[in-house]
Parts: structure tokens; C-alpha cells; sequence
């Protein structure tokens, strides 16, 4: 009975290896790099560079849900506030592009279309500034999901070190507490 259970479960396992759906690169989705999404991600990392807040106004959903590094998720009004605060804590803000070839010198941005409906757009680069209140140059890496429904963005997740963004943070309160 051990045996024949054994060679029960081989078999399954090796049926479904050798099923050819899962050898299937469009099984779950098609990834693209050049489609109408990645371009308008590739226009709002643009718009940050250059403080345009009505360009981000636009491409986000009213019903933004937005999860930050630390795992606080914030509505669009929270979202757009934490944009300005941005600006009032970094200048010269800056993305850098990609190395690779098959990204024409853009950012690495992908586009996922699942076969569920959902699309899914992330981002890979690094983000560097100067800090107003401190003076700091800094510099990290980041990752940002993006969940579309029609044109807008409904859901961004962001991956990436906070740290900049806290110590930049206090020395502004400690600014406007000496002021």
C-alpha cells in the first residue's frame, strides 16, 4: 500500500510538470515596458522632477489607497499632502535611468496585464535630492507598485528605505519649532 501510494503521488507530480500551460509565458499575463502605462509612469516620475502637482493630481483615482514604506496607508488628499511636504523638504530632486539597453535610457518601468483584468505597473530606480534643512545629499534605491483601473491609478505601494525622508522630516520640525 506504502508503494502504491508512492508511486500515486510520483505520478501526479510528474504529469503536472510536464503539463505544457505551464511552460505557458502568457499563462498569467504579458509584461510590457513600452505600452500607454509605463509611458504615464514614466511621465509622473517627470512631473515630481519637476513639481508639477497638477499632472499627479490627474493620473491618481480620487479613491487612491496608498501603503508607504512603513505600511501606513493614506487616501489621495492624505497622499498629495505628503507630496507637498516633499517638495518643501528636498530640492533638486532627481530618478536615475536605467542602464539597460531594452529601457532607451528611461526609467525601469514595467507593465503587467494579467489575464484577471488587473494591470499592474511597478517601477525599479533611485531617487537622489538635497535636503533644505539639513543640507544632505541623499540618495536610495526604490521599488513602487502602481494598480490601474482605466487611466487612473487606484493603489500605489512604495518599497525603500525611509530614512532620508524621517531625518529631513525632524529637522523641518525642529526649523519651524525654533521659528
Amino acid at each position: 500500500m506504502k508503494n502504491l501510494c508512492y508511486i500515486l503521488l510520483l505520478s501526479i507530480f510528474t504529469i503536472s510538470c510536464n503539463n505544457p500551460k505551464s511552460n505557458d509565458s502568457t499563462l498569467f499575463g504579458e509584461v510590457k515596458n513600452n505600452d500607454e502605462k509605463s509611458i504615464l509612469v514614466q511621465k509622473l516620475f517627470e512631473a515630481v522632477e519637476q513639481e508639477n502637482v497638477e499632472f499627479l493630481e490627474n493620473i491618481f483615482s480620487e479613491d487612491l489607497k496608498h501603503t508607504d514604506p512603513d505600511g501606513v496607508v493614506v487616501n489621495k488628499e492624505e497622499f498629495m499632502e505628503g507630496i507637498v511636504g516633499i517638495y518643501d523638504m528636498f530640492d533638486n530632486i532627481k530618478f536615475k535611468k536605467s542602464e539597460y539597453e531594452e529601457y532607451n535610457n528611461n526609467l525601469e518601468v514595467e507593465t503587467t496585464y494579467y489575464n484577471n483584468g488587473k494591470i499592474w505597473t511597478n517601477i525599479w530606480s533611485e531617487m537622489s535630492a538635497q535636503g533644505k534643512y539639513t543640507g544632505n545629499e541623499v540618495s536610495f534605491r526604490f521599488h513602487i507598485s502602481y494598480l490601474w483601473k482605466d487611466d487612473k491609478i487606484i493603489e500605489e505601494v512604495q518599497f525603500f528605505n525611509p530614512v532620508a525622508f524621517k531625518v529631513e522630516g525632524e529637522a523641518r520640525a525642529n526649523s519651524m519649532e525654533k521659528n
